[in-house]
């Protein structure tokens, strides 16, 4: 377990492997675990990185601010720390709409973006914000539609599971709720249409939460970037189609010129984390 102080608050992270680093972030809820099968994947060609925002995880839960623009702030602040001049960022829901943020924000920070099942405008998720559906998403209504629901029926390990859902169920629903607003208040077409950074935006064909109508917006905000549907995943495609992802993810990242890359069917990592170190 790592940590660093930023502006007296605690930001935890975790590194794998080494090489041109990669920043994960990760969604309104859970926390840096999400990421541990792609930080795997990719450590043997860069240096994995993920923190938890505050408010999540390991990272201070104190009385704070819990909105887009903080996290973005502690991102960058995270890369100060850190030394760290130059990197790739990878986001999954919130994560992304704060890296599009970032890159934006300082584009000469950043060498690529990668976003996953991202909000390109927060309003459509309105019914997700009520009170009930929170409850319902963090595991403590009906479980047809919670949240541990929609992660049960992707295949990953029992101990992957149990931590994920053990962070989700510690979160705040207060630092849950003050998210939510900062999602819903949020439109990124505009950011998108000046984005100079070069960005891939993922989505999902069985998506419960982001409606696959948000890779069209995305599409024709960010004519000059990519979007890719991964049509049998699901809000995680990190976790269920893991091994598809993360060939986009090496394959966006190591790419040179033009940016396009493809969808492969099948692919397997030669060698894992543990056999690196």
């Amino acid at each position: 377990m790592s940590a660093i102080f930023i502006e007296n608050r605690v930001v935890h992270y975790e590194v794998f492997g080494r090489g041109q680093p990669i920043i994960f972030l990760h969604s309104w809820l859970g926390s840096w675990r999400y990421w541990v099968p792609s930080m795997e994947m990719v450590s043997d060609r860069f240096r994995a990185y993920a923190l938890d925002f505050w408010g999540f995880g390991d990272s201070d839960r104190s009385i704070g601010t819990y909105n887009i623009d903080a996290y973005v702030e502690q991102l960058l602040a995270f890369m100060r720390e850190l030394g760290m001049v130059r990197t790739n960022l990878v986001g999954h829901g919130l994560g992304g709409m704060v890296a599009i943020r970032a890159a934006a924000q300082a584009p000469n920070s950043f060498i690529k973006v990668i976003t996953s099942n991202m909000p390109v405008y927060g309003e459509p998720l309105s019914t997700l914000v009520k009170p009930s559906t929170l409850s319902r998403l963090m595991g403590k209504s009906n479980p047809n539609e919670t949240w541990s629901k929609l992660l049960k029926n992707i295949k990953i390990d029992d101990d992957t599971y149990r931590e994920v859902l053990e962070d989700t169920n510690a979160t705040s629903g207060d630092v849950i709720q003050r998210v939510f607003d900062s999602v819903l208040a949020a439109d990124l077409r505009s950011t998108l249409e000046t984005l100079k950074t070069p960005t891939l935006g993922i989505y999902s064909g069985n998506d419960q939460i982001v409606a696959r109508d948000h890779a069209q917006l995305f599409e024709t905000a960010a004519i000059e970037h990519q979007v890719l549907t991964m049509e049998n995943s699901t809000h995680f495609p990190f976790l269920d189609v893991n091994s598809q992802f993360n060939r986009l993810i090496l394959d966006f990242f190591t790419s040179r010129g033009a940016n396009t890359v493809q969808i492969k069917e099948e692919w397997r990592r030669r060698i894992s984390q543990f056999e690196y170190l």
